[in-house]
């Protein structure tokens, strides 16, 4: 397989572990798309490997090299893997013949582990050892490309100016005698060896071929080495003349036995190096410098092109006659003619060709190359023949290529189909209902099950956008708003209300969006699931709760009642023991009767029934009043609350009496978490901007204490029901674990936010944000009064 086959090879490997490696981000290993990414990655590498025994990517210095083969790191995926192999610190991965699906899926699973789990687990190292992959192993270093075509020297000679190809004590043959050397298959080899000098007596091994190729091919990759390299201008000054200097005498000079001519691959890299230092983040006096450099390169070149020219004249056996058309063959341009027939001149002189000889020839070579009246330019039989042995050659050459990509293509086109079936056929067939829309809302794809659950059609529906489609009872609503998972991927759960009349069904869709390559939206596509069931349990658990509440209240005031005119002496004199256990009674009754209005609002929530009631007020005053509500419990414990309003009056339009309920909750905690003799801080901000909010501030109420305190892990948790902290609770203190859940979904119907922000044996500090008008349903503003 040719070189540039096996680069679109490993190119296409490389785009899809970057596409597998997104797809594991975004979903988990059990998801079809995931599944199908690394079915696809397989198969390609099952490709690769029949030709290969093992496929090995190699990270070094920022760069990618597939088996031996540098790849561009624009490439797609390119960028992506060096980022997370980076991040994990692996030097190389080899994945041997046997590579299978279950294998690439755990690699995958584990690349996509976030890094403070794998910390916890030991580290990536230890990790993966223990994952015993059978057919991928962690690598140390790359493989060494060895060409058939070396050349050996000494270190002191690439930089100094001498130097033949062939050391003291070493071969003709190429190979390396034995003893100390190293050896040097890339540019990026022998820059590393030009920045640390010639001081040191060491042989080098050339592979000449390898180092000719990335000149002729890759010029501008290695100009940019070449200057990411240099630490100042000093030090790309002496990099780019002993390179100019080895490209002159250990490049050229092989090739120019072969009548070849290397002066415009020096050419070549001299402009890409210019543009390589005219680029962005390039220091500013290396700018300043560009044309001295760039001239020095330029003269390498002219003087490879002088060199061949006289040594074609020398082969010729110093015919002057020949001259013509030796000049015809390697000074075609007006230009290069210009600039170089004064210095070959010089050159050819000093060989003892006559004035008159040389102007005969320099003038048979501008009247070989003008062109005459018909626009036409006279060509030797010698060109002709050459230009005809060109042709054929590109017209073989075009035809084995042709032939070799038509049969790619017909084997890649038949892979394709096979895959698109494979993948229609499980899309056919799996139970939840899939749909994919484009960037413009248009339906793109729906299977036959969201066919079934929508009640639309395919056909009909595929290019139409969803507002036409969808129905008044297909009305979409957000139940919990946007969602972001651990990698920060995009999902929305939402509601959707069948139109069959007869089975009326609740959908519910998980959606996320579609990237292109550049990482730009252009869909989005959502998972369908029937949860008419699931929506039936929860609407009769919120009953059941809703009844046994209801029939629990009546039962517990009339006791209440009675404990009431007991303790108060109503029905007769109590003695002391008798009033102690009364006190007792009254305070778990009160106790339960708490639990089971929280029950009763979590039912109302889960079920949606809670209305809110907004009118204008004054926030301070309603904060004050809460406040001085519990005061009294919190001087009997010796606890003082402080509160801090602004000097202005605070009007809002919300739910007073819900409101209320939320800043009670907050401060029935603080109280009840802060130790004796501690402080409670409660304070009104009123112009808060808050995350998931419009860009109008909000008002905000915050409590803090000075109590134990909550430990990281428990701040998202203590929002959930019946959750607590994991912390010890003072003596005598309990808690339903409902009061701060009925208080954010209670925020939350405003449209505001609560969080906490605590440390453990720091106190707590819990703050919620509401607008200042609540919106109706129509998402208008209630104003104020």
């Amino acid at each position: 397989m040719q070189v540039q086959e096996k680069e679109t090879q490993y190119a296409e490997i490389v785009k899809l572990f970057g596409f597998v490696l997104s797809q594991y981000r975004l979903y988990s290993d059990k998801h079809p798309s995931a599944q199908l990414a690394v079915k696809n990655l397989a198969a390609r590498l099952e490709m690769a490997l029949g030709s290969e025994s093992k496929l090995t990517l190699a990270f070094v210095g920022g760069r990618l090299i597939v088996n031996d083969h540098p790849l561009d790191n624009k490439k797609t995926g390119a960028a992506e893997l060096l980022r997370e192999t980076h991040r994990l610190r692996i030097e190389s991965l080899i994945f041997d013949q046997g590579t299978n699906e279950d294998e690439i899926s755990s690699f995958f699973k584990l690349i996509a582990t976030p890094v403070k789990t794998l910390e916890q687990m030991g580290g990536f190292k230890k990790v993966f050892a223990e994952a015993n992959f059978k057919h991928i192993r962690p690598g140390t270093a790359r493989i060494q490309i060895i060409k058939e075509e070396e050349t050996v020297v000494k270190k002191s000679e690439i930089g100094a100016g001498g130097g033949n190809g062939e050391s003291e004590g070493g071969k003709k043959d190429g190979k390396a005698p034995a003893g100390r050397g190293r050896k040097i298959e890339r540019m990026e080899d022998l820059v590393d060896h030009l920045l640390k000098g010639a001081g040191e007596k060491i042989e080098l091994t050339l592979d000449v071929e390898r180092l000719a190729y990335e000149v002729e091919k890759k010029p501008e990759i290695v100009a940019r080495e070449v200057v990411q390299r240099a630490k100042d201008l000093e030090s790309l000054k002496r990099i780019v003349e002993d390179l100019g200097r080895f490209l002159q005498e250990h490049l050229a000079r092989p090739l120019m036995q072969e009548g070849k001519d290397f002066s415009p691959r020096i050419s070549r890299f001299a402009k890409e190096f210019k543009k390589a230092v005219e680029g962005p983040d390039v220091p500013n006096d290396f700018k300043v410098a560009i044309e001295e450099l760039v001239a020095g390169l330029e003269s390498c070149a002219d003087e490879v092109k002088l060199e061949l020219i006289t040594k074609a004249f020398q082969d010729s056996g110093g015919d002057a006659t020949s001259l013509a058309k030796i000049g015809a063959k390697f000074l075609r341009g007006r230009e290069t003619r210009e600039k170089l027939l004064g210095p070959l001149r010089e050159r050819l002189s000093a060989l003892g060709v006559g004035e008159k000889d040389l102007d005969q020839a320099f003038a048979a070579l501008e009247e070989k190359r003008a062109p005459k009246k018909s626009g036409q330019v006279e060509v030797s039989v010698e060109e002709l023949e050459e230009l005809r042995r060109i042709r054929d050659h590109f017209a073989e050459e075009l035809a084995l290529q042709v032939k070799q990509q038509t049969v790619a293509l017909e084997r890649e086109k038949k892979r394709v189909l096979d895959e698109k079936e494979r993948v229609d056929t499980i899309i056919r067939s799996i139970g939840e209902g899939l749909v994919v829309v484009d960037g413009d809302g248009k339906i793109q794809f729906m299977n036959p099950a969201a066919e079934k659950l929508l009640g639309l059609d395919q056909k009909g529906a595929k290019g139409v956008p969803i507002p036409r489609l969808i129905k008044g009872e297909h009305t979409l609503v957000l139940a919990k708003g946007p969602l972001r998972d651990e990698a920060d991927h995009v999902t929305k759960e939402i509601e959707v209300k069948s139109s069959n009349e007869d089975t009326q069904r609740i959908v519910q869709a998980s959606t996320a969006v579609i990237e292109n390559e550049e990482g730009k939206t252009v869909g989005m596509v959502s998972v369908l699931s029937d949860i008419t069931k699931q929506k039936q349990l929860d609407e009769a658990k919120s009953k059941f709760v809703a009844h046994v509440s209801h029939e629990l209240r009546t039962p517990l005031l009339s006791i209440q009642e009675s404990l009431f005119l007991l303790l108060g002496k109503e029905v007769g004199e109590i003695t002391p023991e008798q009033e102690k256990f009364l006190s007792i009674a009254q305070r778990n009754i009160s106790r339960l009767s708490r639990l089971v209005n929280d029950l009763l609002d979590v039912a109302k929530l889960e079920a949606g029934k809670i209305e809110l009631h907004p009118i204008p007020f004054e926030l301070r005053d309603m904060v004050h009043h809460v406040v001085e509500t519990v005061r009294i419990w919190a001087e009997g414990k010796g606890v003082a609350i402080e509160e801090v309003y602004p000097e202005k009056p605070i009007q809002v339009v919300v739910d007073p009496d819900r409101l209320t309920q939320v800043v009670t909750n907050l401060l029935g905690n603080a109280i009840k978490f802060t130790p004796e003799r501690g402080k409670i801080s409660v304070e009104i901000n009123p112009d808060q901007l808050a995350a998931g909010m419009d860009e109008e501030p909000g008002v905000a109420v915050s409590v803090q204490d000075s109590g134990i305190g909550i430990p990281k892990q428990d701040q998202k948790r203590i929002f959930e029901k019946f959750e607590q902290v994991s912390l010890a609770s003072p003596q005598g203190v309990s808690s339903t674990g409902l009061g701060l859940t009925i208080a954010k979904e209670i925020v939350e119907l405003h449209g505001g936010r609560i969080w906490v922000d605590s440390n453990e044996g720091e106190g707590s500090r819990f703050t919620f944000v509401i607008p200042r008008r609540l919106k109706d349903e129509a998402g208008a503003d209630q104003g104020l009064v």
